[in-house]
C-alpha cells in the first residue's frame, strides 16, 4: 500500500490551522505530522520531521514565510504558500519548491486543486477508492467524518502564546496570562494577570482563537478563562483578581452545563 503524504502547517492565524487541518484529515492519503503558529518552532520541526508537503503562511509577524524558506536547508518539502494577499506571489515563486498558492479564506475546492498539483509534481498515486469522495457543503465546510475515523486535535490547544496588537506594538500573551476578555464594540479589553491590554478586535474573532477547553464565553461581552474562576454566585462569576463578571441570560444554561462538569 502506498504510504500517505505527510504534511506540516506553519501559520500565525488559528483559523487557518483549524480549516486546513480539517481539510487534511478528510483526504485519506494525507497525514498531518504537526503544526505551529510560531515560524521559529516550525523551522526546527520541519527539519526534524521532514514532511512531504509544507503549508506555509506568507505574512507572519516574527518571520515571513519567504524568510523561513531562505533559512530552511535543502532539500525543501513541496511548498504550498497560504496568504490573505495575492501580492506576494511573485516573490514566493522564486523558490523551486513552491508548487501552489492558496488565497485565504481557503475553500475545499482550492485546497484539493493544490493537492492535485502537489501529487502530480511528486509523481504520487493514491490507491484508496475513498480518496476525495467526501465533498464539502456549499458553505465550504467539509463533510462529516466517516464513523470511527479519528479527528485531529484542535490546534488551539497547542498554542503557547498569541501576538496581540496594541497601538503599533505586538504584545506576547500566553493563554494562562488571560483572566477574562471584555468586549467594547470593535475593541477588546484583555484583563491579564499583570496588566490590561486594549486591542482592535471583535469578540467573535477572539473566541475563535481561544481553546474551548480553556475558555468559556459567558456573555455577549465576556470570555473567562476557566481556571481563573474563583467563585460563582447566582449570575455573577468572581475571577481570581476579584473582578465580577455577569453570566448572560441566554448563555446561562450552556455555561452551567460546562461548569457542572467540575462539580463534586
Amino acid at each position: 500500500m502506498t504510504e500517505p503524504l505527510t504534511c506540516y502547517l506553519v501559520d500565525d492565524e488559528l483559523h487557518a490551522h483549524h480549516i486546513l487541518s480539517k481539510f487534511i484529515s478528510r483526504v485519506s492519503y494525507l497525514r498531518l505530522l504537526g503544526q505551529s503558529v510560531d515560524p521559529f518552532e516550525g523551522l526546527e520541526q520541519i527539519q526534524e520531521l521532514k514532511p512531504d508537503i509544507l503549508f506555509l503562511d506568507v505574512e507572519m509577524p516574527d518571520m515571513s514565510g519567504v524568510a523561513l524558506l531562505k533559512m530552511l536547508p535543502m532539500p525543501h518539502p513541496v511548498v504550498v504558500m497560504v496568504t490573505a494577499s495575492p501580492h506576494h506571489a511573485a516573490e514566493t515563486y522564486n523558490f523551486e519548491s513552491v508548487t501552489h498558492y492558496l488565497l485565504k479564506p481557503v475553500g475545499y475546492d482550492k485546497f484539493m486543486e493544490a493537492i492535485n498539483r502537489v501529487t502530480k509534481r511528486l509523481g504520487y498515486t493514491a490507491h484508496s477508492p475513498a480518496t476525495d469522495t467526501a465533498r464539502p457543503t456549499v458553505t465550504g465546510e467539509p463533510a462529516p467524518l466517516p464513523a470511527g475515523q479519528p479527528t485531529s486535535i484542535d490546534p488551539r490547544e497547542r498554542v503557547p502564546y498569541f501576538l496581540i496588537k496594541e497601538d503599533k506594538k505586538l504584545i506576547r500573551v500566553a493563554p494562562e496570562d488571560i483572566v477574562f476578555v471584555e468586549g467594547m464594540k470593535d475593541y477588546l479589553k484583555l484583563h491579564l494577570t499583570t496588566r490590561m491590554l486594549v486591542t482592535h478586535m471583535t469578540m467573535s474573532k477572539m473566541e475563535e482563537m481561544l481553546a474551548p477547553s480553556q475558555f468559556l464565553r459567558i456573555n455577549r461581552s465576556y470570555i473567562v478563562r476557566r481556571q481563573a474562576i474563583r467563585e460563582i454566585d447566582g449570575n455573577l462569576i468572581t475571577t481570581l483578581d476579584g473582578k465580577k463578571v455577569p453570566i448572560g441570560v441566554t448563555y446561562r444554561e450552556a455555561v452551567m452545563k460546562e461548569l457542572k462538569k467540575n462539580m463534586i
